[in-house]
């Protein structure tokens, strides 16, 4: 079976199961049936999603979801690993992020500057302008990806 986490999302009240093997409608039903004791379910095999709302308060619930979600997919309901083990950050992940971070700062103080500089000297308002681009052209570099979407 795959190892990709069915738990898409955990949330207080709110958990978002999403795995290609519930896009098998006997598979999906099952789990469905299963879990509409615990919870509101809504679901779409298509996708191989399903939505489960539940009271927050309860605090055991959480656990009877991963038990009945584990016993008819049983290799793939493990926990949610936390996000610093999610996302490794390799050499080039952690400079793109440290660029990034660089250019975040240098926008703001620049805009900061630009501001303050807007009643006193034309030529430094410009100037700062002109960084407070640079900065925003980089971090656009560093997302492209998103920021084209």
């Amino acid at each position: 079976m795959d190892s990709v986490n069915v738990f898409a999302s955990v949330l207080p009240g709110r958990i978002r199961l999403r795995h290609p093997l519930l896009r098998d409608k006997s598979r999906h039903d099952a789990l469905t049936a299963r879990l509409q004791a615990l919870a509101q379910v809504e679901g779409n095999p298509a996708l191989g999603s399903m939505l489960l709302r539940f009271d927050p308060d309860d605090g055991t619930m959480q656990a009877r979801i991963r038990a009945e979600v584990a016993a008819v997919l049983p290799a793939i309901a493990r926990p949610v690993p936390h996000v610093a083990q999610r996302i490794a950050l390799t050499a080039p992940r952690k400079a793109k992020w440290e660029i990034n971070r660089v250019a975040k700062i240098g926008a703001m103080a620049s805009m900061a500057v630009s501001l303050l500089a807007l009643g006193t000297s034309k030529k430094l308002h410009a100037q700062a302008g002109a960084v407070f681009v640079a900065m925003m052209l980089t971090h656009m570099a560093v997302h492209w990806r998103r920021t084209l979407k």
